[in-house]
């Protein structure tokens, strides 16, 4: 049973004030008096910089300048202290090192620092000693994953209307520009946003109650809205998004959020769509207990397209901009839809159903494929946490992407770096794809004959076989990150800074 109504619209109006647990502000502007706990973190050379500078209060210098011998690279090192307030230092080194994928800024290493060694207060300040100013915002981005605003322990409701905000500012060799603070913010307002709805489970956040965020989102930012569900997705011809979420108790739906700015050019029109399955059962294709277990994460891509669209539309971008939720509750029930049936996307090819608990594939073949008819756009981007594999192919903290053309798979690396969600290509070869789908009865079975063959690939492929072909001339990325969209069992926010620099921003 859901935690009904009363349960939603607080999560509901909660989310929509797009809260966050960290206030960016210059260095100047830091009132040291009233803080208790001082955390910097640095490389080696920026912490021996900021120890020889005024920028630290006087009466934590020498204790600063003590303690810097014992900090070594990736460790920390706390000290307490008396007098003037101060209670606590705690010091950090990130490694400058990084091979050929990896981010150069190592904001990795600044989310480990803060998830482990810094608590959310108001007493607390946390410096981030940068090489430059081109470090401030990957490092900005660490540093808002550090930490949920989802929690239930207690008498916490998972929804608390205080939330506690710890100062965060920079110390850098060179001039930080001041619009660099407010941008921050907006996009760690993203960052927990997307973490919190990954972590917030489903009798809270079901298809209903995320369909009344994205609405009420829409209001807020006066963004056009439109939600197409349950029977009215059927008649519209997207079967599959219909059929996927038939045996729940709240049924699909596919929430489309508009930005079309003065000015914006036509031709240039990006859709980006999510794969928003809000619990995965596997359906028919049953899970096991313990794989059952955190499928309330499985609408992941989901959160990150909308936490990403969200920042992108705050920080001023000036292109026509569309996000597709492609929400269903992979239930079980008499309703369930079956090994064996076949369905119709969007696109008219037909799918024969071989595995039920491949199901984000087929939300998202009807929502990419209404993107391409209703809004003819030159980039498709669409983001899910599709497949197990993309942990054995690029890890836990690296997406997999593929992409149907160099310059759009180029563009996602170097977002990547540039923002901290990291992403990493694999194989693009249709030729060796299009064959594991092949079915007796329909254009194509939803689940590959041999699951050791590119399977990351293969899913990406599916759906760009599905739902466009080979003829589009348009620029498609599709993301997999079903493991770096959490860490440690909780949300990271992961997604919105890859699209916001994808974006441009």
């Amino acid at each position: 049973m859901s935690a009904g109504l009363s349960g939603w619209k607080k999560l509901v109006d909660s989310c929509i004030e797009l809260r966050r647990t960290v206030d960016f502000k210059q260095l100047s502007k830091v009132d040291f008096s009233k803080k208790k706990t001082i955390s910097v973190v640095g490389t080696e050379e920026t912490l021996k910089s900021i120890a020889g500078s005024t920028a630290l209060p006087e009466h934590v210098r020498d204790t600063f300048k003590a303690l810097l011998p014992r900090v070594q690279k990736d460790k920390v090192r706390k000290q307490a202290l008396l007098g003037e307030g101060v209670e606590e230092l705690i010091v950090g080194q990130v490694p400058t090192n990084f091979t050929r994928a990896m981010s150069p800024y190592r904001s990795d290493k600044v989310f480990k620092f803060v998830k482990a060694n810094f608590e959310v207060k108001e007493d607390a300040i946390l410096i981030l000693a940068v090489p430059s100013s081109t470090h401030c915002w990957s490092w900005g981005v660490g540093a808002s994953r550090g930490h949920s605003l989802c929690s239930f322990k207690g008498l916490n409701p998972g929804f608390d209307p205080t939330v506690s905000q710890t100062e965060v500012t920079f110390w850098s060799p060179d001039e930080i520009p001041d619009q660099l603070f407010g941008n921050l913010n907006i996009i760690a307002e993203s960052i927990q946003l997307t973490a919190r709805l990954v972590d917030t489970p489903t009798n809270y956040l079901n298809t209903e109650s995320y369909a009344q965020l994205v609405s009420g989102l829409a209001d807020k930012l006066k963004l056009k809205c439109k939600l197409i569900k349950g029977e009215e997705l059927k008649e519209e011809g997207m079967e599959m998004l219909y059929s996927v979420g038939r045996a729940a108790e709240y049924k699909s739906c596919l929430a489309v959020l508009s930005y079309e700015p003065e000015g914006a050019d036509k031709d240039d029109v990006s859709c980006w769509v999510g794969k928003g399955i809000v619990y995965d059962t596997g359906g028919l294709s049953l899970k096991s207990t313990t794989g059952m277990c955190g499928m309330k994460h499985d609408m992941g891509g989901s959160a990150g397209i909308l936490g990403g669209f969200l920042a992108t539309v705050r920080l001023g971008y000036k292109q026509n901009l569309h996000c597709l939720l492609a929400l269903a509750d992979n239930a079980v029930s008499s309703e369930s839809f079956r090994n064996d049936d076949i369905f119709r996307c969007l696109s008219g090819k037909t799918i024969e159903i071989n595995n039920t608990d491949a199901e984000g594939r087929l939300v998202l073949c009807d929502a990419v494929a209404y993107a391409r008819k209703q809004f003819n756009p030159k980039t498709i981007v669409d983001m899910a946490t599709l497949t197990g594999a993309s942990g054995v192919a690029t890890g836990k903290n690296f997406a997999a992407i593929v992409s149907n053309t160099d310059e759009l798979e180029s563009k996602a690396i170097s977002a990547g770096k540039a923002s901290g969600d990291q992403c990493f290509p694999v194989l693009w070869a249709p030729e060796y794809h299009k064959p594991l789908f092949e079915s007796k009865f329909a254009d194509m079975k939803n689940s590959v004959s041999d699951r050791t063959d590119a399977q990351v690939s293969s899913a990406g492929y599916f759906i760009f076989a599905m739902a466009l072909d080979e003829e589009w001339e348009g620029h498609w990325l599709h993301v997999d990150m079903a493991y770096p969209a959490t860490n440690d069992g909780k949300g990271t926010g992961w997604g919105v800074a890859l699209l916001v620099k994808l974006a441009g921003m």
